[in-house]
């Protein structure tokens, strides 16, 4: 079954609605001010989702990759915000899309898996 469909689909509609509201936050604030906040929603979900799945902080193995992905993910949405700064969201939120691209030639190149 297709059960990572609904998360992509949610996630897509997520990461669209992203490059508004982005866009209207700027009207008010700059890209520091809205890293910041960013910030403070991150902790303030991830923290609820931890609690409520009565987790704690993973130091195992995947300790390391996972601190990495969130330095990426960090990091990425950084830079959108940049560049989101600096341009319209028409011409922005394309261009950052083509990011599967990456991720297949570096999965075909860390994760030896076959491009088709």
């Amino acid at each position: 079954m297709l059960e990572w469909l609904a998360p992509a689909l949610v996630f897509v509609v997520l990461e669209g609605a992203l490059g508004i509201t982005t866009k209207l936050a700027f009207r008010g604030i700059d890209w520091r001010q809205l890293l910041l906040w960013v910030t403070v929603a991150y902790v303030l979900l991830a923290a609820g989702l931890v609690a409520i799945a009565g987790e704690s902080l993973p130091l195992g193995a995947g300790a390391g990759w996972a601190a990495l992905s969130g330095l990426f993910a960090a990091g990425g949405l950084w830079v959108f915000f940049v560049a989101l700064g600096r341009g319209e969201a028409s011409r922005v939120v394309p261009v950052t899309a083509a990011y599967p691209v990456a991720t297949v030639v570096l999965a075909g190149i860390f994760l030896s898996e076959e491009i088709n």
